[in-house]
């Protein structure tokens, strides 16, 4: 691992010696436990870029919490105290209120749009400005199918359900429900099983099924709701110090890029086919499964729209990225509409 003190080596150009090339070193800490595809997702991304670049570049995984907080990775990541760092840009709102649209919008795209947007629709370099201020590079590194709404040891009935609510949920979708009288929380995922055994939390939002059902909820909540408006579509970043990213070459960072790509769409095929084994296991532990009631949905848009309207007044950033993913989500749904076999009643 090369720490600040020794950053400057990482820098170099590429060393030839005896006609081989020299591999680079670099720590890469998750903000996640390992659970289900958050584990998987980066080890793959470091097992594939050492294959890709025979060797060249070599990404060292450590485990959330090793060399720094969860919550710190983007700051250590920037100090150059990490290399690089593997997260959800959700964790972020309280240092650039944009950040979170780069990890789901609420009420927003699903993965394939989602996808769209960051990699066609202007997407990835309004999140790469965003992060310069922090020293650090943002890559879209995997992408999630859409999520469960969440985990209440009580029943969401009604909108007076949210009172009080102590309910884990990052990014946009806790401002949300502040609005609706919860009390969000930004526990790191590796400290919410306790929280809710101890009742510190009465409620989680984490992933979908077949990650959720790694974590164990199912033994201690009763009630799984759905659908997860708050992340209809979204996913993983690698963050990577600049000065770093800056010292490489043009083909070790397409390397990296490449097999980020590679991992977008591994993450989203392995998600998409594991759901009903885990939605079973669930239901064999005796959760109930449910759907939130149309009132409560409405709710959540209508809140929705009101902290995104808040936002875009408050923040130039964040105004600029929803107009950039309005703007592209016109474009894409015309032509979606257009192909839709299910036309709508009114035509």
């Amino acid at each position: 691992m090369k720490l600040k003190s020794t950053l400057a080596a990482s820098l170099t150009a590429l060393v030839v010696a005896g006609g081989a090339a020299q591999a680079e070193e670099f720590a890469l800490q998750s903000a996640f436990p390992d659970l289900g595809v958050l584990g998987t997702s980066v080890n793959r991304f470091a097992d594939r870029t050492r294959d890709v670049s025979g060797g060249e570049l070599d990404f060292r995984v450590y485990e959330a919490g090793k060399l720094a907080p969860p919550l710190e990775v983007l700051d250590s990541v920037g100090l150059g105290a990490i290399d690089a760092g593997w997260s959800y840009a959700g964790y972020w709102a309280g240092k650039a209120p944009a950040a979170p649209l780069f990890g789901s919008i609420p009420f927003g795209p699903d993965p394939m749009k989602f996808a769209a947007w960051l990699y066609a629709g202007g997407g990835l370099e309004i999140w790469r400005e965003l992060y310069e201020p922090f020293n650090v590079v943002p890559t879209p590194c995997g992408l999630l199918v859409s999520e469960a709404g969440g985990w209440f040891n009580e029943p969401i009935e009604s909108v007076e359900d949210f009172q009080g609510l102590n309910f884990r949920i990052g990014g946009l979708g806790g401002k949300v429900m502040e609005k609706l009288g919860a009390v969000p929380s930004s526990l790191p995922a590796g400290e919410v099983y306790v929280a809710l055994e101890t009742g510190k939390l009465d409620g989680t939002e984490l992933g979908y099924p077949a990650l959720d059902v790694t974590t164990g909820y199912q033994d201690i909540v009763e009630n799984y709701y759905f659908p997860g408006w708050h992340q209809p579509g979204g996913g993983m970043e690698l963050l990577i110090n600049k000065d770093v990213w800056d010292g490489m070459t043009d083909g070790q960072r397409a390397t990296i890029e490449t097999v980020c790509q590679s991992n977008t769409a591994w993450s989203l095929s392995v998600g998409a086919i594991q759901q009903e084994e885990a939605l079973q296991k669930i239901k064999d532990a005796g959760v109930n499964i449910r759907r939130f009631p149309d009132e409560v949905l409405a709710a959540l848009r209508t809140a929705t729209e009101e902290v995104i309207a808040e936002e875009s007044e408050n923040d130039e950033m964040f105004r600029r990225a929803i107009e950039s993913y309005q703007s592209f989500s016109a474009t894409y749904d015309s032509y979606v509409d257009l192909n839709r076999i299910d036309a709508p009643a009114s035509e």
